[in-house]
């Protein structure tokens, strides 16, 4: 069994082979249950999407293969158009949610299309994280850094991808009490090493995700425990899940028949607050939106800020 708990903390690895120490990532925070830890059984499987690149956009699109997915699109400098993905689930109830890997050492080297190549590859090409597994070494061999939980209504996995040709290691949420939480650094045994770089707020929401988790007090559920999670500032606007430079929150159900519902914040400050709530059923596949609009709501009272700006809004409670 991967060790996931018995981990030493991440800055007793780092501080004895670094010098200064960088401040904020401007990453996510990822998070995945399944099975019995979850009241109504199958997957959830959430993002809080942190970043400066300022455009999004909630969009179905269909691969050459057949797959249709939807996912959360982005651009750093232009409304059009989304090349790049950070979250998705496509039509057979695989879902994915990514992380950047911020503790190596270049990490921008390891850019936005090599994110998001593994994102697409696997929502346009699988239909199953049984599939996923069976081809790990074509997806995960690749040397690309890259940090990914991926969900179907049976099973989730964890995958650290390190930045070495053929480095790469899985953590299944049946090894780690059907429960899964990532944020910037290396945690699973023999992935460690990678880890260059100390950013202490990866270190304070891996901290924190881990604990709401496994301290919750009842089984686990969309609306009461997933969005009290992603919605989550009481660590200050660096050390929180959701945080000054949290641009989005991603959060998906699947059912134990497959059927999935999907609810995502938008809070880019190019535009205001937006909230997306749809229900991915067969309908909705079989005749998905050209455009999918938010659900109206108000506004009144967050004021937006230049794109770009690591500024964000202040977060009332109830917005959720």
């Amino acid at each position: 069994m991967t060790s996931f708990f018995n981990l030493r903390p991440f800055s007793a690895l780092l501080l004895p082979i670094i010098g200064a120490l960088p401040g904020l990532t401007h990453a996510c925070t990822t998070f995945a249950s399944t099975g019995n830890a979850n009241a109504d059984g199958g997957l959830l499987i959430a993002k809080n999407r942190d970043s400066l690149a300022a455009y999004q956009s909630v969009e179905v699109r269909q691969s050459t293969t057949g797959n249709r997915y939807i996912g959360l699109f982005y651009h750093s400098h232009k409304r059009k158009p989304y090349p790049y993905i950070a979250a998705g689930v496509n039509q057979h109830g695989l879902a994915v949610v990514q992380n950047e890997s911020a503790s190596i050492n270049n990490a921008s080297h390891f850019n936005d299309d090599d994110q998001s190549a593994a994102i697409y590859t696997i929502l346009e090409n699988y239909r199953s994280v049984a599939e996923v597994r069976k081809a790990k070494q074509t997806l995960f061999a690749d040397g690309l850094a890259n940090f990914l939980i991926i969900g179907d209504k049976h099973e989730a996995i964890l995958v650290e991808v390190g930045p070495d040709k053929g480095s790469y290691q899985t953590l299944s949420a049946k090894q780690n009490g059907n429960k899964l939480y990532h944020t910037n650094h290396y945690v699973l045994k023999g992935m460690e090493h990678f880890n260059k770089v100390f950013y202490p707020d990866s270190q304070h929401r891996f901290t924190s995700i881990k604990s709401q988790m496994n301290e919750a007090p009842s089984q686990l559920t969309m609306a009461g425990s997933y969005y009290n999670w992603v919605n989550s500032a009481k660590n200050g606007p660096n050390d929180s899940i959701l945080r000054n430079v949290t641009l989005a929150s991603w959060v998906t159900r699947i059912t134990d028949n497959g059927a999935s519902e999907l609810w995502v914040r938008v809070a880019s400050p190019n535009h205001k607050y937006q909230h997306y709530q749809l229900t991915l059923d067969q309908a909705f596949w079989n005749n998905p939106p050209s455009e999918i609009g938010p659900v109206p709501l108000s506004a009144e009272g967050i004021v937006s800020y230049p794109v770009g700006s690591e500024d964000q809004y202040e977060y009332q409670g109830g917005e959720l």
